[in-house]
C-alpha cells in the first residue's frame, strides 16, 4: 500500500542558521547566517559551520526533551478543547471532509528538541484515496485557537486548476488575507504585511496545477519581526492547501532603541569592509557559475543591537572589533594521499578508512551506509556513513541514539565531512572519556593540532588554504571542551568566498567536527590582473545601495558546532537592500556590474528586462508568457530572437523548465544515471536526466541535442510527453489524417504526427506537414503553450503532479 507521510518539516524549523540580515553578498562564515529561511537549499553548499535542526516523522513518539524554559504539555491548561480544534481545522480546510482523525496529542512531539510552547493540539489526519493512504498533521494553539500549520498534499480529483487558473494571483492574495483573518484571530489586520522575500514567492511551473505562494511578515509593536512569518499556499481554484506560522512564543523587548539610527549607520559604515574573491552564482539551488567579485568582508553584514550598539553573531554573542587575520598553513608531517584506484570503495572499505584515521566512540556500529551523488559536486560519488549506538526504549520518549557520521569520496577516499556527535540536542550528552594519560590542550596547542588534521585530510592544504584567526574567545566553544577553527580556500592567490574548511577538535586534540566546501572553481577564472573596480569604488557602491532598518530579529533556535543556541529576540538595526527586489547581489570586479548570486525565482521577467523584438510579433503573447516564467530570457542586447531555429536540446530545456523551474536541484538530489548518452559536462545533462525521469525520452537511446529540431522530431517528443507514444505506434500509424498531407510520403513517424495534429499541438501548412522544416523559437513557444493548455484534458498528467 502506498503511504505518503507529510512531515512537520514542510513548515517546521528549517535547517541552517537563522538569518540576521538581507545584505547582498554573504562571505565566508556569514553565508548561512544572512540567508532567509527557505534559502537553505543554497546555503548548505557553502555553509562553513554545522547548523542543524532535526525534524522527525509524525507519530506516537512521545514528547522529547524540550529546550530550556519549556513547559511540559499539560492538557488542563487548554482553553480550546480537542474537539473544538478538530472542528476548526475542518472548517478552515473543506478538503478534509473525507479525512479521518487517526490521533490527537497535546504538545509537539515531532520536533527535536521540542519547542518551548507545548500548549498545542497536534492532530493526525488520514485520507484514503484509491489504493493509497495519506497521512499528515495539523497543529492548533490550544490557548488562542490559532492555526499553527497544516499541509494538505493528497491527490484530489476535480480540484485542479491548470493554466490559465480560475483565480488570478491578486484574487488569491485576497483569499489568503481572508483566511489569515479567520484562522489566526489573535492577529489584527495591521499586524500582517505581505513580504516581498524572493525565496517565498511563486516558483510556479507551467505544467501541473497552479499554486500561489505568499509570505506575510508579522509585525510586533509596529516593527517587522524579521523572522515571525506566515506562509500560505492558495491553489488556482482559490483553496488554501498549505499554512504555517511559528509555534514558538518568544518575548519581545521594547521597540524603543537606546542607540539612534544615525549612530548605528555611522558604526555600520565605519566597520563595513569589502574583499575580493571568487563568488558562486546559484541557479535552481546549485552553483551554475563563478564570478570574481567584491563582496562584504566577514562579519560586515551582521545586525547591530539597537540597545547596545554592538554587532551580534549567530550565537547571540556581541562581537568585538577584533579584525580577522589570515596566516599560512604550514605543511604537516602527515599529508593526504588520494587513492589512485579507478574502482570505488565499498562501504566497508570506506568505513575502515575513517575508523583508521579518526576516533569513533566505543559501542557505535556502522549502520545504513549509502552511496550517492555528492550534493555539492554531482560528478563525485560519496559514501554517507553512520555509526550508531544500539537503540533502546523504542516505545518510550522521543529518542535519538548517539551517532557519529562521515562522508567519504568513493574514489579518492577523502573524508569530506565528519561529526563525532551527529545529534547533540537538548540536554548535552556526557563528555567523551579522556584518552588514557592525555593532558588537555591550550588554545595554541589545539590550533596546531587542528592544522595537523587539515594537512592529513585536505589535499594540498598548505598551498590552497589560509587559517582565519579570530582569537581564543571565539575559538573556544562555550562548553570549554572543544576549539573551532576556520580556513579559507585560495585559487590564483584569491580567496574563494563560499566557505572553506571548518574544523573542531576537542580538548585532547581528537577530531570532533570537520567539513569542507567542495564546489569546484573553474580553472579559467580571471585573476587579479583583470580587476577594473577598486576596493574604494566597491565600498562606496555597497554603502550607497544599503541602509539600516530597525526591526526585531531572532538569534538561536538552531545548533552551531553541536551546541544548541537558545532562541532570543533582539531589537536590531539590520542591513537591507534599498531595492527589495534585488537583495542578493555582488559587484563584479571585472565588469563593474551587479550580479545576482542567488537567482530570484519569482515569475517575473528576468531582471525586469523587456525584450526589444517582440512587439507586434505573431507569437508575442506566448513568448511573453515564457519570458515571465523564466523559460526564455533575452540576450545581452535585450533581444529574444523569436525567428531563429532551435535545437533538440533547446526544446527539452524549455519543456523541462515548464515542468519544474527547480529541476537542477531535483536532478542533483536524484541518484538516476545520466540519460541518453549525454556526458555530465554537457549543458544539457541535467535537462536530459529530468526529461528521462518524466518519461519524455528513452534514457537508453542516444540523443543528438545540438541538431536543429524538425517538426517531425517535435511531433515525436510531444507524443511522448502526453504519454501517447504506444498508441501512436500501434494505432495511429496508418491514420488517414496523415494521408491528407501532400507530403505524407516524407513523414517517417506518421503515428506521432497524427497524434500531435489530432491534439491540436501541430497543424498543417498549405496542405503540407513539412516534416523536415526547422522549428523556430516562436513556433516552439506557441506549441508549448498549446501543450500547457491541454493539461487536464488527457488521461495522464503531462508533468509531475
Amino acid at each position: 500500500m502506498k503511504r505518503l507521510k507529510q512531515q512537520a518539516h514542510k513548515f517546521g524549523k528549517k535547517a541552517g542558521r537563522k538569518p540576521s540580515a538581507k545584505l547582498a553578498f554573504v562571505g565566508l562564515v556569514a553565508l548561512s547566517v544572512t540567508l532567509p529561511q527557505g534559502a537553505a537549499f543554497a546555503a548548505d553548499a557553502a555553509a562553513s559551520s554545522s547548523t542543524t535542526t532535526v525534524i522527525a516523522e509524525s507519530g506516537p513518539l512521545g514528547t522529547g526533551p524540550a529546550k530550556a524554559g519549556a513547559t511540559a504539555a499539560d492538557p488542563s491548561k487548554a482553553k480550546i478543547t480537542k474537539e473544538q480544534a478538530i472542528a476548526k481545522v475542518r472548517e478552515w480546510f473543506p478538503a478534509l471532509e473525507a479525512a479521518t482523525v487517526s490521533q490527537v496529542d497535546y504538545g509537539v512531539n515531532n520536533v527535536y528538541p521540542a519547542p518551548s510552547n507545548q500548549d498545542v493540539w497536534t492532530i493526525q489526519w488520514q485520507v484514503e484515496v484509491g489504493n493509497g493512504s495519506y497521512g499528515f498533521s495539523s497543529q492548533v494553539d490550544a490557548i488562542t485557537g490559532d492555526l499553527i500549520n497544516t499541509y494538505i498534499g493528497f491527490p484530489r480529483e476535480g480540484n485542479k486548476s491548470y493554466y490559465p487558473p480560475k483565480v488570478t494571483r491578486e484574487q488569491a492574495l485576497e483569499k489568503a488575507k481572508a483566511f489569515i483573518a479567520k484562522a489566526v484571530p489573535s492577529l489584527s489586520a495591521d499586524e500582517v504585511k505581505e513580504s516581498d522575500s524572493m525565496f517565498y514567492a511563486d516558483t510556479q511551473a507551467l505544467f501541473g496545477p497552479v499554486n500561489y505562494s505568499f509570505n506575510f511578515s508579522v509585525l510586533k509593536n509596529g516593527l517587522s519581526s524579521g523572522f515571525e512569518s506566515i506562509y500560505i499556499t492558495v491553489t488556482g481554484d482559490g483553496e488554501v492547501m498549505q499554512f504555517s506560522r511559528p509555534g514558538e512564543k518568544l518575548d519581545y523587548p521594547s521597540s524603543v532603541p537606546t542607540v539612534s539610527k544615525a549612530d548605528a549607520e555611522k558604526k555600520f559604515r565605519e566597520e563595513f569592509q569589502v574583499e575580493l574573491g571568487y563568488v558562486p552564482v546559484y541557479k535552481n539551488g546549485v552553483i551554475s557559475d563563478w564570478v570574481l567579485a567584491w563582496g562584504p568582508a566577514s562579519d560586515a553584514s551582521q545586525v547591530i543591537n539597537a540597545q547596545t550598539g554592538r554587532k551580534i553573531d549567530a550565537e547571540g554573542k556581541e562581537m568585538t572589533a577584533t579584525k580577522v587575520t589570515y596566516s599560512d598553513v604550514p605543511a604537516g608531517t602527515k599529508l593526504f594521499q588520494p587513492r589512485t584506484s579507478a574502482t570505488e570503495l565499498t562501504s566497508d572499505e570506506a568505513a575502515k578508512l575513517v575508523e583508521q584515521i579518526v576516533f569513533i566512540p566505543e559501542g557505535r556500529k556502522l549502520s545504513y551506509p549509502n552511496l550517492d551523488k555528492d550534493y555539492q559536486n554531482p560528478e563525485r560519488k560519496a559514501w554517507r556513513l553512520r555509526w550508531e549506538e544500539e537503540r533502546q526504549n523504542l516505545a518510550g520518549p522521543f529518542y535519538f541514539p548517539a551517532q557519529t557520521s562521515a562522508t567519504v569520496d568513493a574514489l579518492t577516499g577523502q573524508i569530506l565531512e565528519f561529526q563525532i556527535e551527529s545529534y547533540n540536542y537538548g540536554e548535552p550528552r556526557e563528555p567523551l572519556a579522556a584518552p588514557s594519560g592525555a593532558v588537555k590542550l591550550n588554545y595554541e596547542q589545539a590550533k596546531q593540532r587542528a592544522l595537523e588534521w587539515v594537512n592529513q585530510l585536505y589535499p594540498q592544504a598548505s598551498r590552497d588554504l589560509k587559517l582565519m584567526e579570530r582569537g581564543e574567545s571565539w575559538s573556544r566553544l562555550s562548553n570549554g571542551e572543544q576549539f573551532r577553527f576556520e580556513l579559507n580556500r585560495y585559487v590564483n592567490d584569491i580567496p574563494v568566498l563560499a566557505g572553506g574548511v571548518s574544523i573542531t577538535v576537542d580538548a585532547y586534540g581528537r577530531l570532533f567536527y570537520y567539513s569542507i566546501n567542495r564546489g569546484e572553481v573553474p580553472a579559467n577564472m580571471p585573476d587579479g590582473k583583470a580587476v577594473t573596480v577598486t576596493a574604494e569604488q566597491a565600498l562606496k557602491s555597497y554603502l550607497d545601495n544599503y541602509e539600516l532598518e530597525l526591526q526585531y530579529s531572532q538569534i538561536g533556535g538552531y545548533t552551531i558546532d553541536n551546541t544548541y543556541v537558545e532562541p532570543k529576540v533582539y531589537l536590531v538595526y539590520s542591513p537591507q537592500a534599498k531595492d527589495p527586489s534585488k537583495p542578493f547581489q555582488v559587484l563584479n570586479a571585472v565588469t563593474g556590474k551587479w550580479v545576482t548570486n542567488f537567482e530570484d525565482l519569482r515569475t517575473e521577467p528576468a531582471g525586469n528586462v523587456e525584450p526589444k523584438d517582440l512587439k507586434g510579433h505573431w507569437a508575442e503573447a506566448d513568448l511573453r508568457t515564457l519570458v515571465q516564467y523564466r523559460i526564455l530570457e533575452p540576450d545581452d542586447q535585450g533581444n529574444l530572437n523569436p525567428n531563429e531555429s532551435i535545437t533538440v536540446g533547446d526544446w527539452l530545456t524549455y519543456a523541462v523548465k515548464a515542468a519544474n523551474p527547480n529541476y537542477t536541484g531535483y536532478v542533483l538530489a536524484s541518484s538516476a544515471a545520466t540519460a541518453a548518452g549525454v556526458p555530465t559536462d554537457s549543458k544539457y545533462s541535467q535537462v536530459v536526466s529530468y526529461a528521462a525521469e518524466l518519461g519524455w525520452i528513452d534514457a537508453a537511446q542516444p540523443l543528438q541535442l545540438d541538431r536543429t529540431l524538425t517538426r517531425e522530431q517535435l511531433a515525436v517528443l510531444l507524443t511522448s510527453m502526453v504519454k501517447y507514444d504506444r498508441l501512436a505506434a500501434n494505432f495511429y500509424g496508418k491514420d488517414a489524417l496523415v494521408d491528407q498531407f501532400s507530403d505524407a510520403k516524407q513523414i517517417t513517424r506518421p503515428g506521432e504526427v497524427a497524434v500531435a495534429v489530432r491534439l491540436g499541438l501541430l497543424q498543417g501548412q498549405n496542405g503540407k506537414f513539412n516534416p523536415q522544416r526547422q522549428v523556430t523559437k516562436a513556433e516552439a513557444a506557441s506549441i508549448l503553450m498549446r501543450l500547457v493548455k491541454l493539461q487536464g484534458h488527457t488521461d495522464q498528467p503531462i508533468g509531475i503532479e
